[in-house]
């Protein structure tokens, strides 16, 4: 065999290898949550271990350090608690989780890439006039985010920069004009966590805080995404005062089939979603799980329209392509979640949750205070290369075993879900900002810390009235 055959024989046995990992992880994760069994459990950790072992040589220094911060934590606990075995285990069994979790979200965003109705709705927000274009990309980028999740940016992204050039070729102020597009479309994407049902926050911390309510914290997200969008129009348009477009202004017509299309697409994975937990009696995340894959199907076979009688071959060839190119092409995301929750179910073991109220004074803190405090620790970390959701797990995880709560469980969630958000569009780290650099050339720096960190400081005053107002001034 000729150098070049082999060197391109190389990634494909490595793709199918992760494809077979990954796929491994998901089933037998799904299987675990449905069947309680500890062996299926315990197959789940070996898929996801090889993993990563597998990946190792493309792992980066982020990845690297937070198998650090990881193991740093387990040695930790082995050395200063009575079932240390225990307490790894859970934290082994909240990594497979988070990795089974993205890989298999990541089957609706592979499906609703080749949707044509999603690519016309996509095109629509991309071709607003300037005097809407940011609240159009914000509520569309988290709207889509619904079945794309963080794929979302890796979809308009490009529709973005390829419609800016078409535009005006060449123009020395294409650069502001990419700016004020990428800039709410990250921030629609990073707010929309803190209401959308598939987001990653919410699922997660139902999953470790299940007192909360899961209805009032999505009205309490609701309020808070239209207010982000309200001051971040004005700081757009604020800070571009001095900026007028120039040639013909672009008028789309609303693309009222398409958008039907997507809604039908949303309800019915929510219909398969309550089918799957009215069944098996498990929670909303299980049942999301389980919906995925029969959602991706159907999806598929419906994309054939009226020709889906006849559609089996191209949707096996579809469904061949998704698991053995797309979703390996999701490992790097996999490993991050996966090694987060690791670290924030671990570390939350360290911390003496039943005396944490009174050692830090917290039942002396406002509430409005705490939940401020909370948000901006979430933001603190993301600066350290720390993902929300690391943050996300070790906060539910400890606030669940306070036997007295300092404040309201819900509102408590929702605190780390802002400061989630704030980190998506405010930390050089995040998966959102990591997408958007990738896309464009633009550094990640400038993308969260000169681009976004006059709104995320924006936003964090606005919190601080908001969360007064949700606890009653207490």
């Amino acid at each position: 065999m000729s150098d070049s055959a082999t060197a391109s024989a190389a990634p494909d046995r490595n793709r199918l290898i992760a494809a077979v990992l990954l796929s491994g992880v998901a089933l037998f994760e799904m299987a675990a949550e449905l069947g309680k069994i500890d062996v299926v459990q315990k197959t789940a950790w070996v898929f996801m271990v090889a993993l990563l072992i597998f990946r190792i040589r493309q792992w980066t220094l982020r990845d690297f350090y937070l198998l650090a911060v990881g193991v740093a934590l387990a040695i930790v606990v082995y050395l200063t608690k009575d079932t240390p075995w225990a307490i790894i285990s859970r934290a082994i069994d909240q990594a497979t989780f988070m990795m089974a979790f993205i890989i298999l979200l990541g089957l609706l965003y592979e499906t609703a890439s080749t949707s044509p109705s999603v690519a016309i709705c996509g095109e629509y927000l991309t071709r607003q006039p300037p005097s809407r274009r940011y609240y159009a990309l914000y509520v569309g980028s988290a709207v889509l985010a619904v079945l794309f999740n963080v794929g979302v940016l890796a979809f308009l992204v490009p529709l973005i920069q390829r419609g800016v050039e078409r535009a005006t070729p060449g123009d020395a102020l294409n650069p502001i004009r990419l700016r004020r597009q990428i800039t709410p479309l990250v921030r629609g994407f990073s707010w929309g966590v803190i209401w959308s049902p598939t987001a990653f926050s919410p699922l997660v911390l139902v999953q470790l805080m299940p007192d909360l309510d899961r209805a009032r914290w999505t009205l309490y997200g609701v309020a808070i995404f239209i207010i982000m969008m309200i001051v971040g129009g004005l700081e757009d348009r604020i800070r571009f005062r001095r900026y007028r477009p120039v040639g013909p202004r672009i008028s789309a017509e609303f693309p009222l089939r398409a958008a039907a299309y997507f809604v039908v697409a949303c309800a019915a994975l929510f219909t398969i979603v309550g089918v799957v937990v009215s069944l098996t009696g498990e929670s909303v995340v299980v049942g999301l799980l389980v919906a995925c894959p029969v959602m991706m199907v159907g999806w598929l076979f419906a994309q054939a329209g009226r020709d889906f009688l006849n559609a089996g071959p191209a949707v096996r060839a579809r469904i061949s392509v998704i698991l053995g190119r797309e979703v390996p092409g999701s490992v790097s995301i996999a490993m991050i979640m996966a090694l987060s929750g690791f670290i924030g179910s671990i570390a939350a073991a360290l911390v003496p949750a039943s005396d944490l109220s009174e050692i830090l004074y917290l039942n002396a803190v406002p509430d409005y205070v705490l939940l401020w405090l909370i948000s901006v620790l979430v933001l603190a970390s993301g600066q350290m290369a720390l993902t929300p959701m690391a943050m996300a797990v070790f906060f539910g995880t400890v606030v669940s075993a306070m036997p007295v709560k300092p404040a309201d469980p819900t509102l408590i969630a929702l605190a780390i879900s802002c400061g989630w958000a704030l980190t998506g569009l405010g930390s050089p780290f995040s998966a959102a900002t990591l997408l958007c650099s990738r896309a464009t050339g633009i550094p990640a720096q400038r993308l969260a810390w000169s681009w976004n960190w006059a709104f995320a400081a924006l936003a964090l005053l606005v919190l601080v009235p908001v969360y007064y107002w949700a606890t009653g001034g207490q």
